[in-house]
C-alpha cells in the first residue's frame, strides 16, 4: 500500500471507529432488505419485520395511501401495504426511510444541510433506477441503492470527522469542488468514506465499487457499469433541479461511454432526470 493509500485508510478508520452507530444500518432495514431479496420470504415474514418499527410502519402506510398509487380503497395494515405495493417498492421504501433516519441532524443547521443531501440522494436513486432500466446494464435495485447511499460519506464526515463540515462548506461556497475541499479538510472525500462504510456494513462488493463514483473504475472492475450509473445519475439529479452546469461534469466522460450514452448532452440528461423524478412512484 502506498503512502497516500495508507493515509486515506487511516483517516477512514478514524472516522468509522468513533461510534458504534456505524456498525450497521437500522435493523429493520437490514431485515426487510434480506427478506425482499429472498424467493422464500412470505408477506407475513415481511410484515413481522416491519411491525417492530412504528416509524417505518407509519411511513409505509402513508406511502401506500398516497395519490401516486391511486389504490381503490384505504390501506390500513402492513400486510395490505406489502401486497399492494410489492416487494420491490417496500425494499426501496425501507432503504429510503433507513437512510433518511441516518441523515437527520441534531441542530437546525445540521438538519438543513443533511436533508438537502438526503433529497439529492433520493433524486439520484430515482435517476439511477431510470438509467438502469433504459440501458439494461445494471440491476435496477443495485442502481437505486448505490444512488441512495452515494452521499452517505458526507454525513459521516459531518458527524464524525475531526473538523466541522462548515470548513468544507466555506470552501465550496467560494467555488471549490466539494470532494477537493473534503480532501483538504479531512484527508479524503465522501466517496471514499461511503465505500468504507459499505464494507463495514457488509454490503455487496458491487455497492462498494458503485459508491466510489468520483473516479473511473479499473478496466477489470466487474461492477464498472454500476459505478458509471451512479456517476451519471448524480449529475442528472443536479441538472434536473438546477439546470445544466459544468461543475462536476469532468468525471462524466468515462461513465457515459461505459453506459453507451456518450451522445447525450447535459441538457438531454437534465431533461431525462426531471422526467424520471416527476414520474417516480414515490418520493418520500
Amino acid at each position: 500500500m502506498n503512502q497516500v493509500a495508507s493515509s486515506n485508510a487511516s483517516a477512514v478508520e478514524g472516522i468509522l471507529s468513533r461510534t458504534n452507530e456505524l456498525a450497521v444500518l437500522p435493523h429493520v432495514v437490514h431485515k426487510v432488505l434480506e427478506l425482499t431479496a429472498s424467493d422464500d420470504a412470505s408477506a407475513h415474514d415481511v410484515e413481522s419485520a416491519i411491525a417492530i418499527d412504528p416509524g417505518f410502519t407509519s411511513r409505509l402506510l402513508v406511502l401506500a395511501n398516497s395519490a401516486a398509487f391511486g389504490l381503490p380503497r384505504r390501506v390500513t395494515s402492513i400486510r395490505e401495504a406489502v401486497m399492494f405495493l410489492g416487494y420491490r417498492t417496500v425494499r426501496s421504501a425501507a432503504l429510503t426511510v433507513g437512510v433518511f433516519d441516518i441523515f437527520v441532524g441534531k441542530t437546525d443547521r445540521d438538519s438543513l444541510r443533511r436533508r438537502e443531501w438526503w433529497r439529492h440522494s433520493v433524486d439520484t436513486a430515482i435517476c439511477a433506477r431510470y438509467l438502469a432500466k433504459s440501458t439494461e446494464k445494471v440491476p435496477l435495485e443495485d442502481a437505486y441503492t448505490s444512488g441512495l447511499l452515494h452521499l452517505i460519506g458526507k454525513m459521516l464526515l459531518d458527524k464524525y470527522g475531526n473538523k466541522p463540515y462548515d470548513d468544507v462548506q466555506r470552501m465550496v461556497d467560494q467555488g471549490t469542488a466539494d470532494y477537493v475541499a473534503e480532501t483538504q479538510v479531512y484527508g479524503l472525500d465522501h466517496s471514499e468514506v461511503a465505500a468504507a462504510a459499505a464494507a463495514k456494513w457488509n454490503l455487496p462488493a458491487a455497492l462498494q465499487s458503485g459508491l466510489r463514483y468520483l473516479e473511473p473504475a479499473e478496466p477489470d472492475d466487474p461492477f464498472a457499469a454500476l459505478r458509471a450509473c451512479t456517476t451519471v445519475s448524480t449529475m442528472m439529479a443536479i441538472w434536473a433541479m438546477n439546470g445544466p452546469q459544468q461543475e462536476g461534469s469532468e468525471c462524466l466522460t468515462w461513465a457515459l461511454e461505459r453506459l453507451g450514452l456518450g451522445a447525450l448532452s447535459m441538457v438531454d440528461l437534465g431533461a431525462e432526470g426531471r422526467r424520471a423524478i416527476s414520474e417516480a412512484e414515490f418520493r418520500i
